[in-house]
């Protein structure tokens, strides 16, 4: 047996009894650890099963530093007590843009990380996109929405089911599931590692620290999600959650050992000791696996990248044959008279209605990963066509709404210049 998996067959054996109310209140993901070990007997033999399988396509990546871009379709399930807990879609949106921008490096504050480090810092190549198809094929938003008698969640995974007072997963084999409630006080999130319970794996996030714009300060830039997702895809804390001992591991050579968490922010440049990594450059404190302040986490290196990598190429393979993305048949029935061309073009297209009856036409174009980037109403309708200008977006592949009042209808195009 390697020392890695050694290592982590301790790991899955520790079970934690308890946790500092710090540690708590940031991340519950090693409590529903220890849950999963108690009440799944299988849960151990496929973590080791998948780090095993995580060794070998690390071996095998070793001289590659790119790999394919993986998209995960996401479905939001918003469990709410009050409106305040019922977020809008824009927070959600948000979300998603801080998910794709920090794993695919986009965030303008990796600048910020140290020299000794920048190369280190990675494009994980996965990306996110907010579900088009529900797992019967019908069209959806990507959102469910569900009221609940429920004032404050525990982390115990009773926002997973409806007969509990929350919402029961998605095909876990084929989305990311994550759940927006209010958890009890100052818990950010948790979620699940690869390996558990199809009934429970998924991500659970706070509402007031989801997305960016109208979520908690220091909590407001989308990195509790950032971070949660890390776990649902195989990464350890930084510090290995061995009690400040040295001896734990996140089973990644390229960050250095770490005694225990950081709270707070630091300056860019700022060179942190602790007794696992007494000299300097000191810890990586901003490592999104670490429990710093939102603004000072930013960046994952390549050896977690190829963890992740490895996991959607292994236990979370489903997610590469997912249709969640995509819009659904029965959408594109519905509205089948409806056209929009030509696709390709540069930016200039025709949205003809054909025979759907219509007043007004609310118009929505979306990125793949679910951003909004356009947005026009028609009023007052006597023609059957109309002039749909784009040009001012990149070059890509949209998504076209359009609202009829009666009915919603997505159309795919694409803008090439």
């Amino acid at each position: 047996m390697s020392k890695y998996l050694f290592l982590f067959f301790l790991s899955c054996c520790f079970i934690p009894a308890a946790v500092s109310a710090q540690e708590a209140d940031r991340c519950g993901t090693q409590h529903i650890h220890g849950l999963q070990l108690q009440q799944n007997p299988g849960f151990m033999i496929r973590r080791l099963q998948q780090e095993q399988f995580t060794q070998d396509f690390a071996a095998r990546q070793k001289s590659m530093r790119t790999m394919s871009v993986i998209t995960i379709p996401v479905v939001f399930h918003v469990v709410f007590e009050n409106a305040a807990e019922n977020i809008p879609d824009f927070r959600l949106d948000s979300q998603l843009v801080a998910l794709n921008r920090d794993y695919r490096k986009l965030n303008s504050d990796v600048s910020n990380v140290p020299s000794v480090w920048q190369s280190l810092a990675s494009d994980c190549e996965i990306q996110f996109c907010r579900a088009g198809t529900d797992p019967n094929g019908n069209a959806t938003s990507g959102i469910t929405r569900t009221g609940t008698t429920v004032t404050a969640f525990p982390v115990d995974n009773s926002v997973m089911f409806a007969a509990s007072g929350g919402h029961d997963i998605w095909d876990r084999d084929k989305y990311l599931n994550i759940w927006i409630c209010d958890l009890v006080s100052g818990t950010l999130g948790y979620a699940a590692f690869p390996g558990g319970s199809p009934s429970t794996d998924g991500v659970v996030l706070d509402y007031s620290y989801t997305g960016t714009t109208g979520a908690t300060a220091p909590y407001n830039k989308g990195r509790s999600g950032t971070h949660e997702v890390g776990h649902w895809l195989n990464l350890e804390h930084i510090w290995g959650n061995d009690g400040g001992s040295c001896s734990g591991t996140d089973y990644c050579t390229d960050t250095p050992n770490q005694g225990n968490w950081n709270f707070t922010c630091h300056s860019p440049n700022t060179v942190i000791t602790d007794n696992c990594s007494p000299n300097a450059p000191g810890i990586m404190w901003m490592n999104y696996m670490d429990y710093t302040d939102d603004a000072c986490m930013y960046m994952f290196t390549y050896e977690q990248k190829v963890r992740m990598q490895a996991t959607l190429n292994g236990i979370r393979s489903g997610i590469l044959t997912s249709n969640g993305c995509v819009v659904s048949v029965a959408e594109q029935e519905a509205g089948q008279t409806l056209r929009i061309f030509p696709s390709p073009s540069s930016g200039l297209f025709t949205l003809h209605t054909g025979s759907i009856p219509a007043q007004e036409l609310d118009i929505h174009v979306y990125t793949m990963p679910g951003q909004q980037v356009y947005h026009r109403r028609l009023e007052a309708l006597h023609e059957k066509e109309f002039t749909l200008d784009l040009t001012e977006l990149a070059s890509g592949m949209y998504f076209v709404q359009v609202n009829t009042g009666a009915e919603k209808v997505t159309r795919k195009v694409i803008i090439r210049r």
